[in-house]
């Protein structure tokens, strides 16, 4: 998806930021309901999402009606530090899209605009989901610090692939990293060390290693709940429908065509090894040489007679039987006991 950006067309990032207490830190007053249950909290982070995506399709619907941009969104609930930090990252081509596939370049829009239209929306959602009274969401509207904030300063251009991977791995990145932890066994503590927080004043988190994984897993997504939202003209439904206009009158593929095209699927997986682990697959690791694929071995004997050459074959053990107990003779004149046959009965899994 990010290598797709035609020509001249930019990408800009976006980010739009709640107030961490609203949500998950703190138990304030304001949001004791949400906090009653992390299940419903984190449905409303798809709620979320859409709220941004219908507030930057009113602030695009001047360009035309038949127009439509191109979102991506992606959910963040960490920061820094791992305390809950709601925020949601915006790749958005800085523009729309015509029903003829032309690219309209616009201007930004202004940041304090989507602020504001945010805040209010978000609110409405509290009320109606029972965390705020509409008594407080109106005075709450009136603070002139509300922890709400809309960025939308970085720019990606076309020609520059490089820098939207770089952002998307920027937005797709774990809550934590294991470069920036360290473990105490004596204590038990966990040290997570990072950038300075500005509301915490300090660029650190000490505490026990169970409390540790409390917050950890707060950050851990319910199941089927999507992360990553497409919009506009970069949604499933927009580019099935360009797929099969594009397709209208597809030409048949020749054999050796068909086989050109195996090949280099067959071939990507040292790529997409590479990109995941930072290791590559190809690449001899005594010599740093290049390496190439003479053939794939699937004949176990062959398998194991390499492996023995190389002195790496570990066969499996297997589990010896365990005997039984020698059976104790009964005394004379004592009664024995009936010994029930223990009977195995499935039972489906409910759970």
């Amino acid at each position: 998806m990010f290598g797709e950006v035609p020509e001249r067309r930019v990408a800009r990032h976006m980010t739009t930021s709640i107030a961490g207490q609203l949500f998950l830190s703190g138990c304030h007053l304001w949001d004791r309901g949400l906090c009653a249950s992390a299940a419903h909290k984190r449905r409303l982070l798809g709620e979320l999402c859409h709220i941004v995506e219908r507030l930057l399709n009113e602030a695009y619907s001047g360009a035309g009606v038949e127009s439509r941009p191109g979102l991506i969104l992606f959910v963040q609930t960490f920061g820094d530090l791992v305390i809950f930090n709601l925020h949601i990252h915006v790749l958005a081509a800085d523009g729309v899209f015509g029903a003829d596939d032309t690219f309209t370049l616009l201007p930004a829009i202004p940041a304090k605009l989507l602020e504001l239209g945010f805040r209010s929306e978000v609110f409405k959602l509290l009320v109606a989901e029972g965390a705020l009274s509409e008594q407080l969401a109106a005075a709450m509207l009136a603070w002139r610090h509300s922890g709400f904030s809309v960025h939308n300063g970085v720019r990606v251009r076309a020609h520059d692939a490089d820098g939207r991977k770089k952002l998307a791995q920027y937005m797709l990145r774990a809550p934590f990293s294991l470069e920036k932890m360290s473990y105490d066994a004596q204590s038990g503590m966990v040290i997570y060390r990072s950038r300075l927080h500005k509301g915490l004043k300090r660029n650190f988190q000490l505490m026990p290693g169970v409390l540790w994984l409390e917050l950890l897993c707060r950050h851990i997504p319910d199941r089927f709940e999507h992360l990553v939202r497409y919009f506009g003209w970069y949604s499933n439904r927009v580019r099935a429908k360009r797929a099969r206009t594009d397709g209208d009158s597809p030409v048949e593929q020749e054999p050796q065509d068909r086989d050109a095209v195996a090949a280099r699927a067959r071939s990507s997986w040292a790529r997409l090894i590479h990109k995941v682990y930072d290791v590559d697959p190809l690449q001899c690791p005594k010599c740093h040489g290049p390496m190439r694929v003479i053939a794939l071995i699937e004949d176990e004997t062959v398998i194991r007679r390499i492996q023995e050459h190389l002195g790496l074959w570990a066969p499996r053990q297997v589990a010896q039987s365990v005997r039984s107990p020698p059976v104790r003779q009964p005394d004379a004149g004592v009664p024995t006991q009936t010994q029930d046959t223990l009977t195995y009965h499935p039972v489906p899994d409910i759970a």
